[in-house]
């Protein structure tokens, strides 16, 4: 087991009243081989852990180690899958969501964004320009 991943182990299904949402979307093989080694978070800037186990996938806030996101994937014959249904944490004390599902999803795709450039080697503020006061 990786030594991120240990320091992760001790992460739970998501807990709590469920919010469905249907999504659709699409994984490439790529993408899933990640997911299954899992998105650890490295420092304090790195707010997400993501990991698929099986078919399924579940996103962590790492500062509360609340499972937020999760989804049953179905895999394609050609190797990539598909999450039909995305459930969000439905519990204010835990996650205050967004209240469309429309922001919701372009909330996850943020989410999914950001941990994609982590993996990818860029840094989380890449592209972000910070304003001094004067």
């Amino acid at each position: 087991m990786d030594d991120s991943r240990t320091r992760w182990n001790h992460l739970k299904a998501m807990e709590g009243p469920r919010w469905p949402i249907r999504c659709g979307h699409a994984f490439t093989a790529e993408d899933l081989a990640l997911l299954r080694e899992g998105l650890w978070p490295r420092d304090t800037d790195d707010r997400w852990a993501v990991w698929l186990d099986g078919d399924t996938l579940r996103w962590w806030r790492s500062w509360t180690d609340t499972c937020i996101y999760e989804a049953q994937v179905a895999l394609t014959e050609n190797g990539s899958a598909q999450a039909l249904v995305l459930n969000v944490l439905d519990d204010e004390d835990g996650y205050r969501r967004a209240p469309t599902d429309e922001g919701e999803l372009e909330r996850f795709d943020g989410v999914l964004s950001l941990v994609w450039r982590r993996e990818g080697g860029f840094s989380a503020l890449d592209g972000v320009t910070l304003i001094q006061e004067p």
